[in-house]
């Protein structure tokens, strides 16, 4: 419980810090005159007027939302004054509508207009237009409404130059901006990590899963706060941020369903597919014109309480559960941040509170703060998995080595050399094997003890390994037997070979007078051989070192 508390805390203060540091180092100075041209409005709307009218909050003091088809006629009475501007253009940003722009009736600027007939989709964003000549003159905007239910708020309508309506549209929405951008980094990053991971290790997926989530939820922060509103145009931004936010909660559930495998999942099974069917079938509508994406934004939001409510269920379980592991309980926590925060986002686009999402204060750091506290999850997960993995191929290495391993002398055992023997059974290339047994090793473990025995095992396996390493491979077969095997190599060589292995064992003798180093060997390739088998070699081999043994002791005995 303590280490939990620590990791909540830490978070909290690295995510305070980092938003400190986005809204403090990331100063905007304006260098030209920024005239808010929020107040002052005279509107028409069905043959009514309203005077001196906000139009940052039109539908506030009318009262009422507007449908397809309708027309709002906004005025200045006053002429607009000298801006000074090097490049003057008026910004303001609107939901669902095309526009026309007039200076003293003549008309500057327009957007969208066919969709008010074609039934086009019209997205919510900023609305950038330059402005020529405009001293003394009267500003005009026409509305035109392309959905139902559509608010008419026009935010932000500021006349400045381009290059402080630029940064001021960066700097006012640059906490979500470098962390929708980081999130999209860091998101494919570990995407790819993870997905090099998945051919090598299980329990990989969980990870994948998170990395789609955190490349979403980066899209969906870009294109939410129209932090793209320079690059791509509105209709593809409003898209984007509806379909990302869709996409995230069936990416949800498959994440509680894969991290509760063993629990009863049918229900959450269920939600899942349902939740991305739903979002497959409103994207499909909205790319054939025939219902836009944004209408469905209901139907989503009670899928995320269900999922939020999914979530809770499951962060109970998993607290009371003691077998849960702390990967899942980590991973459980970071969703249920983001989830709760979507959640409020929904919930206040539902309820129509902010046309913009630069204008609250909780949208405006919450989401991005979650968003980062999901990445810290993640990369504490991360590093747990990490942990067990290392461990798990040391593990897997240590039992290798043992398997395939001689403890003694380190050379491949009788089970690696099985293996090579079989490969070479199934290939047509000549090979020879070389079968090597020491000579008087139980003399030595007779007469000096096995550790005098196991002494002269090493060094001749040393031996062995220095002369033939480069050349072929070299296998410890019994306690004094030991296998050399060449996928290609001459006669003569070998000869050359295995003569400096003698001369090597006679400088081992010079150091160590006591123990005579020695050992019989017979070769063998497989063109010798009529049945060209693996077995017909190894016992021709096996026959001329028995041979050459028995020489050996002939000799010693004759000294004798």
């Amino acid at each position: 419980m303590r280490k939990f508390i620590t990791f909540i805390l830490s978070s909290i203060l690295f995510i305070a810090l980092t938003s400190f540091i986005f809204t403090s180092f990331l100063n905007f100075k304006q260098r030209k005159p920024m005239y808010d041209l929020s107040k002052g409005w005279v509107v028409t709307y069905k043959n009514q007027q309203y005077q001196n009218t906000d139009i940052s909050h039109l539908s506030d003091q009318l009262g009422l939302t507007f449908s397809r088809g309708d027309k709002i006629t906004l005025n200045r009475p006053n002429p607009i004054q000298k801006n000074n501007a090097d490049f003057p253009y008026l910004v303001f940003k609107s939901q669902h509508c095309a526009y026309e722009v007039y200076l003293d009736g003549d008309r500057v600027a327009y957007e969208n207009l066919s969709a008010t007939t074609n039934g086009s989709f019209i997205g919510t964003g900023y609305n950038i237009i330059p402005l020529k000549k405009f001293e003394g003159k009267k500003l005009t905007i026409i509305l035109y409404v392309a959905e139902n239910d559509t608010r008419i708020n026009v935010t932000t309508p500021l006349l400045a130059d381009f290059n402080d309506i630029y940064r001021k549209l960066l700097y006012t929405a640059a906490y979500p901006l470098l962390t929708g951008m980081f999130l999209i980094v860091f998101g494919h990053i570990f995407l790819l990590i993870s997905l090099v991971l998945y051919m090598r290790s299980s329990g990989v997926f969980t990870q994948i899963i998170c990395s789609l989530i955190v490349i979403l939820l980066g899209l969906w922060l870009l294109t939410t706060f129209d932090c793209t509103a320079f690059l791509v145009s509105k209709d593809v931004t409003t898209f984007m941020s509806y379909l990302s936010l869709y996409l995230i909660v069936p990416c949800v559930y498959l994440l509680i369903y894969n991290l509760h495998k063993q629990s009863n999942f049918s229900v959450v099974a269920v939600l899942g597919i349902s939740s991305f069917a739903f979002s497959v079938f409103f994207t499909v509508l909205h790319l054939l014109n025939k219902v836009h994406i944004h209408h469905f934004l209901m139907p989503h939001f009670i899928l995320s309480v269900i999922s939020f409510l999914a979530l809770i269920i499951y962060n109970i379980k998993d607290f009371k559960s003691k077998t849960r592991n702390a990967s899942t309980q980590i991973i459980m926590l970071g969703v249920s941040s983001v989830s709760l925060s979507l959640l409020l986002s929904a919930f206040m686009e539902v309820t129509k509170r902010d046309l913009d999402c630069r204008d609250s204060v909780i949208m405006n750091f919450m989401i991005p703060s979650a968003a980062l506290f999901f990445v810290i999850t993640q990369l504490l997960n991360h590093f747990v998995f990490m942990t067990k993995f290392y461990a798990q191929r040391k593990e897997y290495a240590s039992l290798a080595q043992l398997a395939y391993e001689d403890a003694l002398t380190r050379l491949p055992n009788r089970a690696s050399c099985d293996m090579k023997l079989n490969e070479l059974d199934h290939s047509d290339d000549d090979f020879c094997i070389v079968s090597l047994d020491l000579n008087g090793l139980k003399q030595v473990n007779d007469n000096d003890g096995h550790p005098a025995g196991d002494k002269l095992i090493k060094s001749f396996a040393d031996a062995l390994s220095k002369v033939f390493c480069r050349k072929g491979d070299c296998f410890r077969t019994g306690g004094d037997e030991f296998l050399a095997i060449f996928d290609s190599i001459g006669r003569d060589e070998l000869d050359d070979l295995l003569r400096k292995l003698d001369n090597l064992l006679l400088e081992l003798d010079e150091k160590d007078p006591d123990v005579n180093h020695s050992v019989s060997y017979g070769y063998a390739f497989r063109s010798e051989t009529e049945e060209q088998d693996v077995h017909s070699v190894f016992m021709l081999a096996d026959k001329k070192m028995y041979d050459a043994k028995r020489k050996h002791y002939a000799e010693i005995g004759k000294e004798r």
